[in-house]
């Protein structure tokens, strides 16, 4: 213990002409060396030994990065938390406010402090404090997140460099860059009269202009509240002032950048302080005067100290352990001394960063662990009962200016790059705990409760680590990969059953998995009612890694999505209904039993899944609800139920030279035939310039839109109108960040808003009523025909797709597809010789035709439906819809209905899904298909950037738990 500082000593007054941020502070702190370490005994200096970084050995596992993109000066200087919201304070005085839930930011108090929002502080009654630059401190509710009102500090107080509410006295103690403490007694605030404040203010405002000093750091505030006196009573801001009399005036010889609240044997509830000036102040309130006594002072490092470099003695941080009795202080020069609250002696000194850049600028002691962040982009942690190191994360690229612990095992950081990140260090905090996916699996399948949610996004970011693209040759090891990682979890997670199972040697296989019921049944399982889950663990190919902006299958999660193939399709949907049905086995709720059957062939045409269940039709009981989400929302915030989807029949049409090489034109042209010449007419003669196809009978036993559906037609496009205007429902791919692109094109076509819903009800009729084919690409015989425009290729084909809808008959539309193709290719061919020219060749047509999917049309009024609906409804927290309600006389949407009432939106698919139809002619008669969609609109399936909002899966796997938890009434 050391004699407490004087004004005018050691480090001295810093100067008040501006208002400097903390990130500037922090930039332009000395960067020496770091010592070699303490030489005696109490003072041991524990050394990190770990070389990989927890986040890369998957001990830590980043959950959410949040960042405001628009933000100028985007360093977040601090972050707090309740409940509901995490906020976090920046450079440029904005603090944000993100939903925990969601991870979505849901408001922004723009400019809150001029010079930055320096630190932010939680008191009682959910009042959130803000320190700025300006010298004001704001009080916010944050569950309303309005602003209660303001503090001015003592005059001269420069930037509010730390703020703590002493919950105990209901004071808030600001720590000031002119060296002062100041306090506020919050519970007594309005005893000050309201004039008594605003002659306070005035006198401070001409004792100013009085000064010579310069006015950065405290005219504007002041200003702004003597304008406000003009106004209407109930208009103005409501301010408090410091006075003087509880103001403790060179507190320190230098900022004051930390406050931390404690409790020593002799003297109970203490203050802690610690500045620029290398020492840590020990207060205790005079609770008649309202001002602080000093208790101790210690020195938290000297020059003399082989630990400590000459010019490194700032304190950048505090943090207190009641437990263990530490109090941890984080130093410019990256150490982090250790000071025992009994004794008051410094017992240890840890290494709180390495490299140049040294500084420990925030410290945060949660569930028995120590946490430093430093100027190197690292977090620390360490055991606070042995003082033991667990590793370190790799969490910026630049300066971590601030930590908060929002659970025992969840981290928040944020850094000088403007991002706040979440972090899950429930792994690393279980010591031994080895990177291999066994204990992974371990640690998903422990109780569910709240860390349901994150074990969820954990698997899932496993997952997706596992390239399961089907089809290719190469990566079939990594399906298999991907299926045993299914099996395992399903077994760690309670499944009954879990295997693999195939009929196919060239396919991969299908995971089985089934959880029995809470009450066995007692028929035998080929007997027993059951709900069959069927999804897919294959995934499409990257296609060009350049278009993403992360790692395809590295899952990254920002600004409440998570990015990465699969996530959508299917991964994310499989994980969050296998975790539904989990926890209601766990809790007993489980009404039938569940089978899951997961192909990973779903990418690639399905292979084997036919062969496999019927020859493992024993499995799978009796279904009479197939459950799927492989579908998207209509939008980006409406939930939706899918009721239908068009079938598909795929083709080739190659067409063939009988000589067997590439010509050149110049030499040849006019004596050969040119098969690229054909496929080009046949291709025309398949739809005129308006898009009709024209093979004769096409539309011939297409289902007539009736009355009903047609209003139901029109009140889903005034739903759209008036809450998805701005979604990708038009335009054939926009990306996320391009959605208000989209209303441009939808009422592109009239100014009258009538006409804009007209097309958009006949783009929707043409998506998912009517058939269409579509010539997806066109190919030459070889790659030098391709680049070569000299040559006349030898071969040419297309790929073909029609998508038919109800009443259509797959084998009748693939027939008429061929006989078309056959005859507009012999008329070619006949009129070529008819027409008097020496060819030296024939052509040849080869035609693939291939019934792919038939469609698929549920019926919406069903039981199993009307239960989906509500499950939609009650997790959403969606108005009762008329419609699908028990009580409504009509069946169909009213075309007079509130768009507000039409939830959820029933909608069908443009797209095909061939295992759907065909499952429920498999388990017929009793099977029903209900496809809920997960993801929105914007997800990017099968493109770059595939991504899957958090908050959907969660409240996705919510549905699915509330659907089968009440589906024993229904089937």
């Amino acid at each position: 213990m050391t004699s407490s500082p004087t004004p005018g000593g050691g480090g001295g007054t810093p100067s008040l002409l501006t208002s400097p941020s903390i990130t500037a502070l922090h930039r332009s702190a000395s960067q020496s060396s770091f010592g070699s370490g303490m030489r005696t005994p109490q003072h041991q200096h524990q050394r990190q030994s770990h070389n990989t970084a927890l986040n890369d050995s998957d001990h830590v596992q980043c959950l959410q990065t949040l960042t405001e993109t628009d933000a100028a000066e985007a360093s977040v200087l601090a972050v707090a938390h309740t409940d509901e919201y995490v906020f976090s304070g920046t450079q440029r005085g904005d603090i944000h406010v993100w939903r925990r839930s969601t991870y979505r930011l849901e408001r922004t108090f723009h400019a809150a402090h001029a010079g930055g929002c320096q630190v932010l502080a939680l008191g009682d009654d959910n009042v959130l404090f803000s320190g700025g630059g300006d010298g004001t401190v704001r009080a916010w509710d944050s569950r309303t997140l309005t602003c209660l009102y303001v503090i001015y500090a003592g005059i001269n107080a420069g930037s509010i460099m730390s703020l703590v509410y002493w919950r105990k006295h209901q004071i808030l103690v600001l720590g000031c860059q002119n060296t002062s403490i100041q306090l506020f007694d919050v519970a007594n605030r309005d005893k000050v009269p309201r004039d008594a404040r605003v002659k306070e203010m005035r006198a401070r405002r001409s004792r100013f202009f009085d000064d010579a000093v310069n006015p950065i750091a405290v005219r504007a505030p002041y200003d702004m509240m003597l304008l406000k006196q003009d106004e209407e009573e109930d208009e103005k801001e409501e301010f408090y002032v410091v006075f003087e009399a509880t103001i403790e005036r060179y507190a320190h010889t230098g900022y004051v950048h930390s406050l931390a609240l404690g409790a020593t044997p002799d003297d109970g509830s203490v203050l802690f302080s610690a500045a620029s000036d290398g020492i840590i102040g020990v207060w205790r309130l005079n609770l008649s005067s309202t001002t602080l006594e000093r208790v101790a002072t210690l020195e938290s490092a000297s020059a003399d100290d082989d630990c400590h470099s000459e010019g490194d003695v700032c304190v950048h941080a505090l943090a207190v352990d009641g437990d263990s009795g530490l109090l941890f202080a984080g130093l410019q020069s990256g150490a982090i001394d250790v000071w025992d609250l009994e004794t008051w002696q410094r017992i240890r000194t840890l290494r709180g960063s390495v490299g140049d850049q040294r500084n420990v600028f925030a410290l945060v002691v949660s569930a028995q662990t120590l946490y430093s962040a430093a100027a190197d982009g690292t977090v620390r942690l360490w055991r606070t009962t042995d003082l033991k190191s667990l590793g370190w994360i790799r969490a910026a690229t630049d300066a971590v200016l601030a930590l908060d612990a929002v659970a025992d095992d969840v981290l928040v950081s944020s850094s000088s790059d403007g991002a706040v990140v979440f972090w899950d260090v429930a792994m690393a905090l279980q010591q031994g705990a080895a990177a291999d996916v066994a204990p992974a699996l371990a640690a998903l399948a422990g109780p569910m409760g709240a860390l349901a949610n994150r074990r969820l996004v954990n698997a899932l970011a496993r997952w997706v680590r596992i390239k399961s693209v089907s089809g290719v040759a190469e990566l079939q090891p990594e399906c298999r990969r991907a299926a045993l990682f299914l099996k395992d979890l399903m077994r760690q997670l309670g499944a009954a059953d879990a295997r693999l199972i195939s009929s196919s040697p060239s396919s991969n296989p299908i995971v089985y998995g089934r959880f029995d019921a809470t009450v066995k049944a007692e028929k035998p399982l080929a007997e027993t009612p059951t709900v069959f889950v069927y999804g897919h663990y294959d995934v499409m190919p990257a296609g060009d890694e350049s278009l993403w902006s992360t790692k395809p299958f590295e899952m990254t999660g920002r600004d409440g999505y998570l990015y990465g193939r699969g996530v959508t399709d299917d991964k994310g949907p499989v994980l969050a209904t296998l975790f539904a049905v989990a926890e209601l086995h766990a809790a007993g709720l489980l009404p039938v039993a569940v089978v899951f059957c997961i192909e990973g062939e779903e990418e690639h045409g399905s292979v084997g899944l036919r062969e496999t269940l019927a020859d493992h039709r024993a499995l799978f009981g009796e279904p009479r609800l197939v459950l799927l989400s492989s579908s998207y929302w209509l939008g980006e915030t409406t939930p939706c139920l899918t009721y239908g989807m068009r079938g598909s029949i795929r083709a080739t049409l190659r067409i063939e030279s009988t000589r067997t090489a590439d010509v050149h034109a110049g030499v040849w042209g006019g004596a050969v035939n040119e098969p690229l010449a054909c496929l080009a007419h046949v291709v025309a003669q398949l739809a005129d310039p308006a898009g009709r196809v024209l093979i004769p009978g096409f539309m011939d036993d297409v289902r007539a839109v009736d009355a009903t559906e047609d209003r139901a037609m029109h009140a889903l496009v005034r739903w759209i109108a008036a809450k998805e205007a701005t979604a990708p429902l038009v335009a054939a791919h926009s990306p996320p960040t391009a959605a208000a692109a989209v209303s441009v094109s939808v009422a592109a076509a009239s100014t009258a808003e009538g006409d804009a819903e007209d097309r958009l009800r006949r783009q929707l009729v043409q998506r998912w009523r009517l058939p269409s084919l579509t010539v997806h690409h066109v190919d030459v015989s070889t790659a030098a025909a391709r680049s070569n425009a000299t040559l006349v290729p030898a071969a040419a084909q297309a790929a073909l797709s029609v998508r038919v809808v109800p009443d259509q008959s797959l084998d009748d539309i693939a027939a008429k597809l061929r006989r078309h193709v056959t005859g507009v290719f012999d008329a070619y061919v006949e009129a070529r010789r008819a027409g008097g020219a020496a060819l030296l060749d024939d052509l040849h047509l080869d035609l693939d035709v291939r019934p792919n999917a038939m469609w698929w049309l549920a019926d919406p009024e069903a039981p199993v439906y009307q239960a989906a609906a509500r499950a939609i409804r009650e997790e959403w927290a969606l108005e009762e819809d008329p419609v699908l309600s028990s009580s409504s006389g009509d069946s169909a949407y009213d075309v007079d209905a509130e768009p507000d009432n039409v939830l959820p939106l029933l909608i069908r698919e443009g797209g095909s899904i061939p295992a759907v139809p065909w499952l429920e002619s498999f388990f017929a008669p009793h099977a029903v298909a209900v496809n809920i969609p997960m993801g929105q609109s914007s997800d990017n399936a099968h493109l770059d950037n595939e991504r899957i909002s958090q908050e959907n899966l969660v409240r996705g796997r919510q549905v699915i738990y509330r659907l089968i938890k009440d589906i024993g009434d229904v089937i």
